[in-house]
């Protein structure tokens, strides 16, 4: 009799903890991030016979950026994961034609020239929505792997204006972008493991990115986070961040100049960013 309450104990009690470790078919993981943006490249140009315009040489990105993002995670049933992103991305900037001799001669945006010695207000938005789906397909206590897709909202919105306002050129659009999606998460111990997190996507049809004309672009979200569990429910996150993407051809922008030009203009922009952040998630 003895040795079956033994044997009990030793098959039972692995199975009560084991049920309890279950996690809740419905989990919401709201995080936030807060750090620094640095943009390693950007170049520009609007109009076929635009300048192609270094934004960090010449147009005062050469600095750093305060930076935030917010999201919420729904888990379902331990492996379906729904997200909810907004993430800001508007540097605005001021700088003189020609500073440092990075110029020769006037910047032409559109059909907007803007003299040697002009005073420039820039405004570089690129905020954006994103919704994704992850399906876990391992799924093991310490480690996770996913895969999935996201539908990424743009609004973009991109301003050289004279600080006198005797020229502006601005470019402004709303579309969407479907982007494929990875994630993998290993805990090195209960206190202290590391995810990776991917979203990328690259298109050249019209069918989908949104545009009516052949239209070339890419994307990519691609961070690392040290995570550690701060106190109960709360887990601190040390992420390192890379954010870019561009298109190139014929786009579909809405362009508004302080002079007549047709929408639809040739378009090169290629950005690439670097963030570090703090952040911490609540479950």
């Amino acid at each position: 009799m003895a040795l079956v309450i033994v044997l009990l104990g030793v098959v039972v009690l692995p199975l009560t903890a084991e049920e309890q470790r279950e996690p809740p078919f419905l989990q919401v993981m709201p995080r936030i991030e807060i750090g620094t943006l640095a943009v390693l490249s950007h170049q520009y140009q609007s109009g076929s016979g635009g300048t192609m315009f270094d934004f960090v040489r010449q147009g005062g990105q050469d600095i750093l950026f305060p930076y935030e993002r917010y999201s919420v995670e729904l888990i379902l049933a331990g492996r379906h994961r729904l997200s909810f992103l907004y993430q800001p991305l508007t540097l605005d900037t001021r700088t003189v034609v020609g500073r440092n001799g990075t110029a020769s001669a006037p910047i032409v945006v559109d059909s907007v020239s803007f003299p040697l010695g002009s005073q420039l207000d820039l405004t570089y938005g690129f905020d954006f929505w994103r919704v994704s789906y992850v399906y876990d397909f391992v799924s093991s206590g310490s480690t996770t792997v996913g895969a999935g897709a996201s539908l990424q909202i743009r609004n973009a919105s991109i301003v050289f204006s004279q600080a006198d306002g005797s020229g502006r050129a601005v470019q402004q659009n709303i579309g969407p972008v479907p982007i494929l999606k990875l994630r993998a998460s290993h805990w090195f111990s209960p206190a202290f493991g590391l995810d990776l997190d991917a979203d990328g996507f690259y298109a050249s049809s019209a069918l989908f990115n949104g545009a009516t004309r052949p239209f070339e672009g890419w994307i990519w979200d691609v961070s690392v986070s040290a995570k550690a569990h701060v106190v109960a429910g709360i887990t601190g996150f040390l992420t390192v961040r890379s954010i870019g993407g561009g298109a190139r051809g014929d786009n579909a922008y809405d362009t508004t100049t302080s002079t007549t030009s047709s929408p639809g203009s040739y378009t090169f922009n290629s950005l690439a960013t670097l963030a570090v952040t703090l952040g911490a998630s609540i479950q």
